[in-house]
């Protein structure tokens, strides 16, 4: 299954006459409609150059059906072009600008095109010897996800996450910010500022993508990009704040978690108390136990949390308080919380369900208590931090996802199983361990492209494997909005290969194996090469007083190479650059040498030309202007050039014989 072929009668602002855009399947499709009325006819004819299975380069059984690029000049309407794609999955399309459009499918199962969206009284599709009416198929399984690295300033006037689907910077950071008035202080007593709260959850998805099954069972990732090895990993532990509104939980939890608050508070009263004879053991025994007793407070915070979410549906839970009070009062907090996850169960119509999975608390809390114990250096450990090696850092984050999925889930009891469920991500539980992954600081590029990878990983894990908050669909349109934006020419030559070999891995994991399309866009030609010609949409917007428009295939502006050719001829096609190869300034320069050198008359200023034409790398240039030069200057700077290159062309093979 791809997206073949859309046609755009009306956009609000980005074309003045209707556009269609070929997407190089297995036809190109062309529209036709008469003036009087809203009817389509579309025709198509044969992609002689169409190769099925080019673009499968993993083994992955989530096959690649298309790979496209979007490029054209600032302001173009590139990402416009995106927009235009994922109205047709959102519901809430009042944000986008208003577009009159119509999405053809190629599918294996059926010769004919598949209508995905028409905004047209009729679709006729016509044959060699007859017509045939298209209709929309409104159960189509598919869907688009949109990534986006950089940060949209596009006036949305509603302000509404418009695209549950969205993985772009804005959504992200509005996501990460979401609970952060939920989230405790620092030990020092200040909120955490919202830049390190950014900093937290990008690194956390990091860490989750670079643990994960997938980065250690597929050597792809190592491959294709080195990234720096962890060092000297901390944790740190930041949860909810969710003491003070415990009044609000359901009756039947709210005396429980007070009884555990209580024990915690007595037990550090009591530990305050304790003579230890080292000053230097106090303080370290001390974090130790503060620590502890901290992240018992953190499982409750996050109870207390799922409590209040979701219509409580924790108030219909059954546990008898007054039986247990007695042996409860015996119990230490750590026990206590135990004994909650143990007991806590809701009854439904034939059976009574266990709500907290105390299997995955326990392993979680005991693998922490052993690193605690384990601490010899008081400057590894604090009262919300604690420093452990890169393996246990790992582990213990698995650990976490696996307890924080377990409470999510737990809505999911009161569905029946073939009910689809969303829930907001405002009601998603959060972890409480963050992790900062490297101590060295990250190039713009390699945190592009772990961003790129960890939210794709993220989303999946979340949203369709795990909980399966979305239903899963057939084909998935991947939306890369500029994601190789700071990337260097080199990782931008491995810009396409990475996407083939990678991405497909991301969806094995899902259930139904579903095939993907990518679609790019880019500023880079030289990303171009990787993709056949028929495979590039091309955006032109001449000047800013023009609207754009879309140059299909036979039009004379249009690009002619594209798949295997260099970057010299992609950079000289004027589509991408005007007149010269070189930058403005240098172009400039010389142009002004050369108006120099024209006039005989003019010899001020000859010591800055001759050092001017010094500077200039590109060897035809430098030598035409240097014998100008010589001609105007009776010097003799050309020959001294050419001796200069004779000695490099000397020590060249002088150094390649004693190879």
């Amino acid at each position: 299954m791809r997206i073949a072929a859309i046609y755009i009668e009306e956009h609000e602002y980005l074309f003045d006459d209707p556009q269609t855009i070929n997407f190089g399947g297995e036809y190109f499709y062309e529209f036709k409609k008469e003036k009087d009325n809203d009817e389509i006819l579309v025709s198509r004819r044969k992609n002689k150059n169409f190769i099925e299975g080019l673009f499968q380069l993993s083994d992955s059984k989530s096959n690649v059906t298309q790979l496209n690029a979007i490029v054209g000049q600032n302001g173009a309407g590139k990402s416009s072009i995106l927009d235009v794609i994922r109205g047709a999955f959102i519901e809430n399309q009042y944000s986008l600008p208003r577009v009159k459009r119509l999405i053809l499918v190629e599918s294996k199962k059926n010769g004919l095109p598949i209508v995905l969206e028409n905004e047209f009284d009729k679709i006729e599709f016509e044959l060699i010897d007859e017509i045939i009416e298209l209709k929309t198929v409104s159960n189509l399984s598919m869907q688009s996800i949109y990534y986006s690295p950089h940060f949209n300033y596009s006036f949305n006037p509603n302000h509404d996450n418009y695209d549950q689907y969205d993985l772009s910077f804005d959504r992200m950071v509005e996501k990460d910010l979401s609970q952060l008035n939920e989230k405790d202080p620092n030990s020092s007593g200040w909120p955490y500022p919202p830049n390190q709260e950014l900093f937290f959850k990008n690194s956390l998805r990091q860490i989750e993508f670079l643990s994960s099954d997938l980065v250690s069972s597929k050597e792809i990732f190592k491959e294709l990009f080195h990234l720096p090895e962890h060092q000297d990993p901390i944790l740190y532990f930041r949860g909810y704040k969710k003491e003070e509104s415990i009044r609000n939980i359901p009756y039947k939890l709210r005396d429980f978690l007070k009884i555990i608050n209580n024990k915690i508070t007595s037990e550090l009263d009591e530990w305050s108390k304790v003579k230890i004879d080292s000053k230097e053991k106090i303080d370290l025994q001390s974090s130790k136990y503060h620590l502890k007793k901290y992240l018992i407070k953190q499982v409750i915070s996050l109870i207390s949390t799922q409590a209040e979410s979701k219509g409580g549906y924790l108030s219909k839970g059954h546990f008898d308080f007054e039986k247990q009070k007695k042996r409860i009062e015996s119990f230490d907090a750590y026990k206590s919380l135990l004994f909650l996850f143990e007991n806590f169960s809701i009854k439904f119509s034939k059976k009574e369900e266990k709500v907290f999975d105390i299997e995955s608390l326990k392993k979680l809390l005991e693998t922490l208590y052993e690193e605690i114990d384990a601490v010899e250096d008081e400057n590894s450990i604090s009262q919300d931090y604690l420093k452990v090696s890169q393996d246990k850092a790992i582990q213990i984050l698995e650990l976490q996802r696996d307890f924080i999925g377990h409470l999510n889930r737990y809505h999911y009891l009161f569905y029946p199983e073939d009910q689809e469920v969303v829930i907001k991500e405002s009601e998603r539980l959060e972890g409480f361990i963050n992790y900062m992954p490297f101590n060295k600081r990250l190039s713009t590029g390699e945190h592009a492209l772990l961003n790129l990878f960890s939210r794709l990983y993220n989303f999946l894990e979340q949203n369709l494997k795990e909980i399966k908050s979305v239903g899963l669909k057939d084909h998935y349109l991947l939306l890369l909005d500029e994601a190789d934006l700071s990337f260097h020419p080199i990782w931008k030559k491995k810009y396409v290969k990475s996407l083939l070999s990678t991405l497909p891995h991301f969806f094995d994991d899902l259930e139904n194996k579903p095939s993907i399309q990518i679609i790019f866009t880019s500023h880079d030609p030289l990303t171009l090469s990787d993709l056949p010609n028929s495979n590039v949409i091309y955006l032109e917007r001449r000047s800013y007083d023009e609207k754009s428009q879309i140059l299909e295939n036979e039009h004379e502006r249009r690009p002619k190479k594209t798949f295997g050719a260099n970057i010299v001829e992609l950079l000289s096609d004027s589509f991408f650059i005007d007149e010269s190869l070189t930058g403005e300034f240098a172009t400039d320069c010389i142009k002004n040498t050369i108006e120099w050198l024209k006039d005989k008359e003019e010899k001020t200023n000859s010591e800055y030309y001759n050092k001017l034409i010094g500077l200039i790398d590109e060897p035809i240039v430098k030598r035409k202007l240097a014998e100008m030069y010589d001609d105007k200057m009776g010097t003799e700077t050309e020959i001294q050039l050419l001796k200069k290159e004779v000695q490099e062309l000397e020590k060249k093979i002088k150094n390649k014989s004693k190879n």
